[in-house]
C-alpha cells in the first residue's frame, strides 16, 4: 500500500492566507516542507481520500491522474475537506469525464454536493456527475473492486457523522486515516482491536503549545495525538513496525517542520508533509 500525502495542513493551510503570524512568516521565509496545502491523500494512485479547495493544484503537483481514481472518500463535509464545486464539474458538460467512481460519503456531504450542483448545473441530474454514492454506516466494512474500506466514527463535526476510516489492499496491508477527530468513543476503539496496522495517520490540529497539546475535544493536540497511538498500542493495532506520521497542522502549532520533528522524533512518529510517502506491507 502506498500513500502519498497531498496535503498536511489543517483549514487555513500555511501560510494561512491574510496571517500576520510569526509562524505563517516564518513557514514563508522556509518554505519547503512548512509550506502545506489542506490535508488529503492518494492511495495506491486510485484512492482520493478528501477533496479540499487544494485538489486541483494538489493534483497537478504531485502528477495525480484524475483519470485513474477509482474511489473518493470524504471525511465529513467541512470546506477544507470537500469543496463541492471542483467535483460538479464533472457533469454539465464542462469535462469529459468518462469513468464513473465510488464516492462514499455521510450523508452531509451527499446534501452539500446536491445544493450545490442544483445552484451551479440546475439542469445537469445528480447522477451525471458519475459518482456511485454509498453512504456509510461507522463499522460495516464495505468493499470496493480491491479495496475494503472501514467507516470508523470519529469525534469532531457535530450535527453530522464525521468518519475515520481503515483501508486495506489486496495484499493485506492496512492503513488508518485518523484526521479530523478528538478522542474516539469506546465503540470506535472497539472495532480497531487486533486489526494490525501497517501505517496509521493521527491528527495534532492543536500543537504542541500547553495547555493546547493536551486538547482531545473536535481535534488532537501533540501530546493527546501520542496518547492516542499508545491506546491503538493497547489494542494491538499499532505494533513496532508500523508506520505512524501526525498531520492536519494548524499554523498556530507555533513550530517548524523541523521543530515538529524534534518533538515526535522520541516517540517513534513522522511528521507528515505534503509530497510525503509511506509505503505499508503486510
Amino acid at each position: 500500500m502506498k500513500l502519498l500525502f497531498l496535503g498536511s495542513s489543517a483549514s487555513e493551510s500555511i501560510p494561512a492566507l491574510w496571517c500576520e503570524c510569526p509562524n505563517c512568516r516564518r513557514a514563508a521565509e522556509l518554505g519547503g516542507r512548512n509550506i502545506r496545502r489542506r490535508t488529503s491523500y492518494l492511495v495506491d494512485g486510485s484512492t482520493l481520500v478528501d477533496f479540499g479547495p487544494d485538489a486541483n493544484w494538489q493534483m497537478k503537483e504531485f502528477k495525480v491522474d484524475p483519470a485513474a481514481v477509482k474511489r473518493l472518500l470524504v471525511t465529513h463535509s467541512h470546506i477544507d475537506h470537500f469543496n463541492p464545486e471542483d467535483l460538479i464539474w464533472r457533469g454539465g458538460g464542462f469535462s469529459l469525464a468518462g469513468r464513473r467512481i465510488a464516492f462514499v460519503a455521510n450523508r452531509a456531504v451527499v446534501d452539500v454536493l446536491d445544493t450545490c450542483r442544483k445552484q451551479h448545473l440546475p439542469d445537469c441530474p445528480f447522477d451525471a456527475l458519475g459518482l456511485d454514492v454509498t453512504v456509510p454506516e461507522p463499522g460495516r466494512p464495505i468493499q470496493d473492486g480491491e479495496m475494503e474500506i472501514l467507516p470508523v466514527r470519529a469525534s469532531h463535526a457535530p450535527g453530522e457523522c464525521a468518519l475515520n476510516y481503515v483501508l486495506t489492499a489486496a495484499d493485506g496491508s492496512r492503513l488508518l486515516i485518523a484526521n479530523d477527530t478528538g478522542w474516539w468513543s469506546e465503540e470506535s476503539w472497539k472495532l480497531l482491536r487486533g486489526m494490525r496496522l501497517d501505517i496509521a495517520v493521527i491528527e495534532i490540529s492543536m500543537g504542541i503549545r500547553m495547555p493546547y497539546a493536551e486538547e482531545r475535544g473536535f481535534h488532537l493536540g501533540a501530546r493527546a495525538a501520542i496518547a492516542f497511538r499508545d491506546r491503538l498500542a493497547e489494542l494491538g493495532a499499532v505494533t513496532a513496525s508500523t508506520q505512524v506520521a501526525v498531520t492536519h497542522i494548524s499554523h498556530h502549532v507555533g513550530a517548524t517542520h523541523e521543530e515538529l520533528e524534534a518533538y515526535f522524533r522520541p516517540y517513534g512518529m513522522q511528521v507528515g508533509f505534503d509530497g510525503m510517502i509511506l509505503e505499508g506491507k503486510p
